[in-house]
């Protein structure tokens, strides 16, 4: 994660390099509030994915029996608590590091030495132990409510969107109406006050002071809140919320031949039709029923999501219509996450019944089984969607017709290559220490491979139906002339075998800029169509072929 801020910090030191001279001769300048807003907002972010962390991957320490019965719950508490400050705290290391060298290049302050780390840790344990006790108050509730524990996977789903509602809403100030500077009023955005001690930006000493207090009091009464919930919920036997299962939902479900069918059950009101053969069909529920029950194996969609969504937020904004952008978007995102959702680790959540499920069933059956959940929800979900969005956007019919053909094809690729990938790269182990033993989240090359494999081509064929001339433009530029500029700069126009290429680079730039709009069109759509065709026939036999011949590592 700290690797993430190497770029961003790159880019700061760039900054600060370029206009030194600028920064240091304006002179005397007022915290503006939208730098305090900014601070809150992060703040905000940072307590969020604490609380995530705490009720989805951390809520319990490792070894419980032994550690509880050698040590006391304050002890165990309080090892957490420093070791999730230690984690935030090496991810802020480096962009602190670059901070704190800019400023005493920039204005010669010495005090911004201790200062700046200082804020810094005040910022990271503040925002550890607030998150820390909401979490462990929600994992206390989810242990103790049965309601809670049977539908945490709807109401954990409704506390991320409305999370990352607001956070977009703040983000986006012309889409909510205020902006960041309207955090600028909470004191957990003081603390920059406290940072620009010692440099001509005048903060308030006030705020300054009450930043420091209230982060001492947050410690304070935090670690008493953490030792107490934690202390509850470790000595407290967890409800599942399923026990009453059956007499709520009546008589189980029986099959034509009289088998009881508790997985039918456990995965109401969702269904698999019962047409489909019982081992694919078990395939699709035991899928199901992982994901409804254990929604933390869906964080690996937050992110790709969260970012761009917000690219698309931001560009249907700037458009005449929201709607111009949402329905292609639509079309392009939807498909990947109904593919993704279900098969990107097959092999990891089979857990230690990997064994027994190689033998129990054909390959041919397996992979149905996996493709199964996104056919049967997600297909339908991309029609609904990207075709609703395109009525109301006003879109001509052979343009509406278009956009949902490009959704289930994407969709069909998403469905079909998810297995692929995902049984390529399986991952049997957390990512690392810190990180949930129940769940194993997927490869993030697994992830990043199947997410641009899947919404480039879409993304391009969807440009191809709107903005055909748009379209051609970029593709001459990405392959032509835009390898042929980079060749010539580093060749520096001396000629030899590298001019060469780049000549032969713009040309074809030149060649695919030559050719009729109509034409590139027709053409290019045929190439991606057939080629998504073929992925998704190659993706589906290659699944089968990996399970057929997979032999687990001893």
């Amino acid at each position: 994660m700290a690797a993430g801020l190497v770029f961003p910090s790159l880019m700061l030191v760039g900054f600060i390099y370029l206009f030194s001279d600028v920064i240091r001769n304006a002179g005397s300048v007022t915290l503006p509030p939208i730098a305090r807003g900014t601070i809150a907002l992060f703040w905000l972010f940072g307590v969020f994915l604490a609380t995530q962390r705490v009720v989805s991957a951390r809520p319990r320490i490792d070894a419980e029996p032994l550690m509880l019965t050698t040590i006391s719950p304050r002890t165990a508490a309080g090892g957490l608590v420093l070791a999730e400050t230690l984690r935030v705290l090496a991810y802020l290391a480096l962009p602190v590091v670059v901070l704190t060298g800019s400023v005493v290049y920039l204005f010669g302050s010495l005090l911004s030495v201790l200062i700046l780390p200082l804020t810094a840790v005040l910022f990271g344990l503040s925002a550890v132990l607030i998150g820390m006790v909401l979490g462990y108050a929600v994992a206390l509730v989810i242990a103790t409510s049965p309601f809670v524990a049977k539908h945490k996977t709807v109401l954990g789903g409704i506390a991320v969107l409305v999370a990352m509602g607001g956070y977009l809403l703040m983000t986006l100030p012309q889409f909510g109406g205020f902006g960041q500077e309207s955090l600028a009023v909470l004191p957990v955005g003081w603390f920059v006050d406290i940072a620009v001690i010692g440099t001509p930006v005048q903060g308030s000493m006030v705020r300054a002071a009450v930043a420091v207090g209230g982060s001492l009091l947050i410690a304070i009464v935090g670690i008493a809140l953490i030792e107490y919930e934690a202390t509850r919920f470790w000595f407290t036997d967890p409800v599942s919320g399923y026990e009453d299962a059956q007499s709520e939902s009546g008589p189980l479900d029986t099959e034509p031949n009289g088998t009881r069918t508790a997985l039918a059950d456990a995965i109401a009101p969702a269904g698999v039709p019962a047409g489909i053969s019982q081992p694919t069909r078990r395939v699709a529920q035991w899928s199901l029923l992982r994901t409804r029950r254990d929604p933390r194996r869906l964080n690996f969609l937050l992110l790709p999501v969260v970012m761009v969504g917000s690219g698309v937020i931001n560009v249907g904004l700037q458009a005449t219509s929201s709607w111009t952008v949402f329905a292609p978007a639509a079309a392009v995102l939807l498909p990947w996450m109904a593919g993704a959702t279900f098969a990107m680790n097959p092999f990891g959540d089979e857990g230690t019944v990997l064994p027994v499920t190689l033998l129990s069933i054909p390959g041919s059956a397996y992979v149905r089984g996996l493709m199964l959940p996104g056919v049967l929800f997600g297909a339908p979900l991309v029609v609904l969607v990207t075709g609703a969005a395109a009525l109301v956007r006003g879109f001509q019919l052979p343009v509406v017709l278009g956009l949902v053909g490009i959704g289930i094809l994407a969709t069909s690729v998403a469905v079909t290559s998810a297995p692929a990938v995902g049984l390529w790269f399986p991952r049997f182990s957390a990512i690392s220490i810190g990180q949930s033993r129940e769940v194993i989240p997927p490869r993030l090359l697994t992830t990043a491979v199947h997410f641009l494999s899947v919404t480039i081509p879409a993304t391009f064929l969807a440009l191809l139906l709107l903005e055909p001339q748009l379209a051609q433009t970029l593709l001459a530029g990405i392959v032509g002339y835009l390898p042929a500029a980079l060749l010539q700069l580093i060749s520096g126009g001396d000629g030899g075998i590298l001019s060469v290429t780049g000549m032969w680079f713009h040309s074809l730039g030149t060649a695919i800029e030559s050719v009729t709009v109509e034409m590139f069109q027709i053409s290019a759509s045929s190439v991606l169509i057939l080629g998504a065709v073929i992925v998704a026939v190659v993706s589906y036999r290659f699944a089968i072929r990996r399970f057929d011949t997979y032999s687990p590592s001893m």
